[in-house]
This record gives structure tokens, sequence and C-alpha cells, in this order.
């Protein structure tokens, strides 16, 4: 009975270490809540367009990779089923100005999106307290 209830107590002790090493992991690529009191405003150009499984949306979602002042940044516009609902496109080229969160993900700067206007269009994937409009 004794052996039991070591084998029981390791297997706690491995479940518990387990956990708090998952919750250290997912702490480190975290991605932060849109505080609208840091929004910038960022302007350059369209370099890529890409849909892919995202953490910031949960889903298959739009992302693009916009040139701008020197900077590379990976923009998180909205899961993509919300971006081909309201038949929006963006390509690669488009001059565009966002609104959104600068943020470090996965070591890199990348920005969450509230609105983008592209040419004579806007674009809105956020409301004014920064929540999701899909």
């Amino acid at each position: 009975m004794k052996h039991v209830g070591g084998v029981l107590f390791a297997l706690l002790l491995l479940a518990a270490m387990a956990v708090t090493q998952q919750q250290k992991q997912s702490n480190n690529n975290s991605v932060p809540a849109y505080n609208p009191g840091q929004e910038q405003t960022f302007s350059g150009t369209i370099q890529e367009v890409r849909d892919y499984q995202c953490p910031v949306s949960g889903t298959i979602g739009s992302h693009i990779s916009l040139k701008g002042g020197g900077d590379t940044l990976e923009v998180h516009l909205a899961p993509a089923t919300f971006l081909k609902q309201y038949n929006i496109v963006l390509q690669p080229g488009d001059q565009v100005k966002i609104t959104g969160v600068k943020f470090v993900f996965e070591g890199k700067p990348a920005i969450l999106a509230r609105e983008i206007v592209a040419g004579q269009s806007t674009f809105t994937f956020r409301d004014g307290k920064g929540r999701p409009e899909w």
C-alpha cells in the first residue's frame, strides 16, 4: 500500500511540474490585451498577405507584412472568414495606414490592427475600446 501511495505522489508531482512548465511557455508567447491607450499609427506598403492558424484570433487568421520606416511588421487583422464576409481585399503593393497596438510576439515586432485605411477604403477590425468586431 505504501508503494501505491508513493507512485501516486510521484505522478501528482510530475503532473504539477508539467502544468507549471506549460504555463511558463504560454506566458512567454502570450498575446497582450488590446489597450486603446497604446494605439499608434503605422504607414507603409503591404509586402505579403497570408492566412494561417493564429494565436490572436484562435482561428485561421488574416495577416499582412507591412514594410514601413525600415521595419517589417506582422499585422494581425481578424479571422479570415471575417475578411471574406465583408469582401475585404488587401494586396501586396497596397499603401496603407494602420491604427493599432504594437507588441512583440514570438520575438518579432507585430501589430494588433484596429483599423486600416487603404486608398479610399477604411476597414475596421476592432471598436474604439479594442474589442473585436468579429
